[in-house]
């Protein structure tokens, strides 16, 4: 029988980064997923359960339930101060990362160029290949112990193929937030070299003291080129649910909404009455914001625990519920540290460079785990470091 090919775009698609995160022995500490490890609230599962026995089991409308969509409207105006008519300019799509290639597909054509900063969410580069449009890599600068995206980042790499700027904030894997005015000088470049924007805007209830994140939407004229997407996963403890949003101008979410009717037949109709009650219940708020103040106790265990180490340099974040580290002074690849950490240490974390050129000697560390088990990883992580200086 003669060899049967797949094709070019599945060649170039790697179960990697998934087996380094989640394909792991029992006996490693996982410090690699980015998973909350919080339940979802219970009135949530309570809600999702009555879903059911009411009937919520059939094909939801391409775009979601519009009682939901409504509700997506009403927080996006009164959360990120953006006015979206939830008829025509919002989606509901089977999580966030949908949302994303379903913007990409709308967006792009083949030989098209995306920006995307460089290191980022590994997805990004993926579902852009996949569009048969090409990434092209915005670097984050890292200067002491901070980094930072701006202007200067960008300039130069726009060229005539150039359609759309991927912004993500707060950042996976650095934690980075953009602040207004550098959204502000991005925006007006995107302006004048009339480029799309995608805004990923997952973590935005995960920040830190003194920081405040902003949608580039809500800024003048940005609607008009920005698609914002968000979902559920992380700030309500629901990635297994599986459900996201998209906002943006209602001719490209018309096409968005085709897509995705075709592609996945809309979100699960179950998981949306699940969403519906995490955004309009009161008990939401508090359930978030006990979930964030235990991130913020884990984030200060990191740095505490890594304060001083020698050969490490850690960028404190701002938002997300990760750590990005330098560990060129240990004189390991990341691919050799993170390898190394696991078979001495049965500690996992990632290694840089799935995240882009940039992340070249670094490692990412999700404290996205209970304390206890936290802090012995952190322990093993420090004696590891020590042991090969």
């Amino acid at each position: 029988m003669k060899a049967m090919k797949i094709s070019r775009r599945a060649e170039d698609v790697s179960l990697e980064p998934f087996r380094l995160a989640l394909a792991l022995p029992k006996e490693v500490i996982r410090l690699s997923v980015g998973e909350p490890d919080f339940d979802t609230p219970d009135f949530i599962r309570t809600a999702a359960k009555r879903s059911i026995d009411e009937g919520f089991t059939h094909y939801s409308p391409a775009s979601g339930y519009e009682d939901l969509r409504k509700a997506v409207a009403e927080k996006l105006q009164r959360e990120n101060r953006i006015n979206y008519d939830y008829s025509k300019e919002i989606v509901m799509t089977p999580g966030s990362a949908s949302g994303i290639f379903l913007a990409l597909l709308t967006l792009v054509d083949p030989g098209d160029e995306v920006l995307v900063p460089d290191p980022a969410w590994f997805h990004y580069r993926t579902l852009i290949r996949l569009c048969g449009a090409t990434p092209v890599s915005m670097p984050v600068k890292f200067e002491g112990h901070t980094s930072s995206l701006g202007l200067e980042d960008i300039k130069g790499r726009v060229t005539n193929k150039t359609k759309v700027l991927i912004l993500n904030s707060p950042s996976n894997p650095t934690g980075l937030m953009l602040s207004k005015e550098v959204l502000v000088e991005i925006g007006e470049f995107a302006e004048k070299h009339n480029l799309w924007i995608i805004s990923d805007e997952i973590y935005e209830k995960i920040v830190y003291a003194g920081n405040t994140h902003t949608s580039p939407a809500s800024l003048p004229g940005l609607k008009e080129r920005t698609l914002t997407s968000n979902g559920f996963s992380k700030a309500y403890s629901m990635t297994g649910w599986r459900v996201g949003f998209v906002a943006g101008p209602p001719e490209v979410m018309e096409k968005i909404a085709a897509l995705n009717g075709y592609i996945f037949l809309g979100p699960s109709s179950i998981s949306q009455r699940a969403a519906l009650i995490g955004l309009t219940d009161p008990r939401t708020d508090a359930a978030i914001r006990t979930m964030v103040d235990r991130f913020a106790k884990r984030r200060q265990m990191v740095l505490d625990a890594l304060d001083g180490l020698p050969g490490i340099k850690v960028y404190p974040p701002q938002g997300a519920f990760y750590t990005w580290i330098d560990i060129t002074g240990t004189g390991m690849s990341s691919e050799d540290f993170s390898a190394k950490l696991i078979e001495t240490e049965k500690v996992g974390l990632l290694p840089g460079p799935l995240f882009g050129g940039l992340g070249k000697g670094h490692v990412r560390i999700a404290f996205s785990t209970g304390e206890d088990k936290l802090n012995e990883a952190l322990q093993r992580f420090r004696r590891f470091v020590l042991a090969n200086r």
